[in-house]
């Protein structure tokens, strides 16, 4: 998994992590891991391609704490979701 852990710092406390190709449960744990990387105020948009991911991932931050401002469709079967860590 540790290959796959790509977070690619995209702008001033602006991170993308992309998980394309990453089935269940690894973008979730992927996303995790990038989250507790980063500090307080960063934004991590997530690219994935599993729909299942695109289901369970948000109610998981939120419940965690996180504000996800966005999940939205960015081609056929591709997704983002938008991520802020907690100020």
């Amino acid at each position: 998994m540790e290959k796959r852990f790509n977070l690619q710092k995209v702008g001033q406390k602006h991170f993308l992590l992309d998980v394309r190709g990453q089935v269940c449960p690894y973008p979730q744990l992927l996303a995790l891991r990038a989250l507790g990387s980063l500090s307080p105020g960063d934004v991590l948009e997530v690219i994935l391609d599993n729909p299942p991911s695109v289901r369970d991932i948000p109610p998981a931050l939120k419940e965690r704490g996180y504000n996800v401002s966005d999940v939205s469709s960015i081609d056929r079967g591709m997704w983002k979701i938008v991520v802020q860590t907690s100020k």
